[in-house]
């Protein structure tokens, strides 16, 4: 049974071995497609039972966000192997997204670890921003961003003279910035989509939330500096889809100038905070920068 496609974005579970691999190739070829002649795929509420039913163990798993519509092969909606009930339905019988060719790496607009995706569709709007605007994740944040400009004066004790950058914040697939400070001080901009919210820790122990965006009369800034040592988180304010933003720095940034910040730690020195330093902070893993990112 074939229906057309009406999902503004697909997903597919994979190792990052796997996506690794297709990278150096150009395209995406799983077995499946060999021994199938498709590639399966879920729709957003179907990915976290797939997940379990055939991941359950498998280390290092990330979910290829995809729109469909950059994709050169067919891409038809049929019945699996049984799965957890789901919708939509046809005659009771659950229908998943195949492909049948290919992944085109083109038609990847994201790519986040499993654990981090909680089942929600994304918003058409949102599959245009990261169509159009082809993000990276930060490493140990995870938010979505892309440099736009590195200064090619130098410090004389290395680094970049200044630098700027894209971010994005959505609700799906989740862009947050998790708690980190830097030693320099760094401007951040509103560009565009909904209100996004700056969690600020202040050396003396204090805590503010800095609203963003374009409504002046709600008091929310279109920028807004914070300053070098100040433990700063960001997260779409409630009810939003998508938020566009800029961050700039003078010096520019570097790995070596981004230390993130651990739940524990953060709770004992503002513990006022603690609701937000639950939902963003580091809870485990790195809080440095990976060796040698953005020198």
């Amino acid at each position: 049974m074939t229906t057309a496609p009406t999902d503004a974005a697909i997903f597919h579970i994979c190792t990052r071995a796997a996506l690794d691999a297709a990278r150096t190739t150009g395209a995406y070829h799983p077995e499946s497609l060999a021994h199938e002649g498709f590639v399966h795929l879920s729709c957003a509420h179907q990915v976290l039972p797939t997940a379990r039913a055939y991941f359950t163990g498998v280390a290092d798993l990330v979910l290829l966000v995809i729109d469909p519509a950059l994709l050169t092969a067919p891409l038809r909606y049929e019945p699996p192997a049984p799965l957890p009930s789901a919708q939509p339905k046809v005659d009771d019988v659950e229908l998943y997204p195949h492909c049948y060719g290919p992944l085109d790496l083109e038609a990847i607009v994201d790519v986040i670890d499993l654990a981090h995706f909680d089942g929600r569709p994304p918003h058409t709007d949102t599959m245009t921003v990261l169509r159009h605007h082809r993000f990276e994740r930060l490493p140990v944040e995870g938010t979505l961003y892309r440099s736009t400009w590195r200064s090619a004066e130098e410090l004389d004790g290395g680094g970049p003279v200044g630098t700027a950058m894209i971010g994005c914040y959505t609700e799906s697939p989740r862009s947050v910035s998790l708690f980190h400070r830097l030693t320099h001080d760094e401007v951040w901009h509103a560009y565009g989509g909904d209100t996004f919210l700056l969690h600020l820790l202040h050396e003396d122990g204090r805590s503010e939330v800095v609203r963003m965006g374009h409504d002046m009369a709600g008091g929310e800034h279109v920028q807004y500096v914070v300053p070098a040592g100040t433990w700063q988180a960001g997260e779409l304010a409630p009810g939003g889809r998508y938020a566009l933003f800029g961050c700039t720095m003078a010096p520019g940034f570097t790995g070596r100038c981004f230390e993130a910040g651990r739940v524990d730690l953060l709770r004992l020195s503002h513990p006022q905070a603690a609701d937000a330093i639950g939902r963003l902070g580091v809870t485990h893993g790195s809080t440095q920068m990976p060796p040698g990112f953005a020198e």
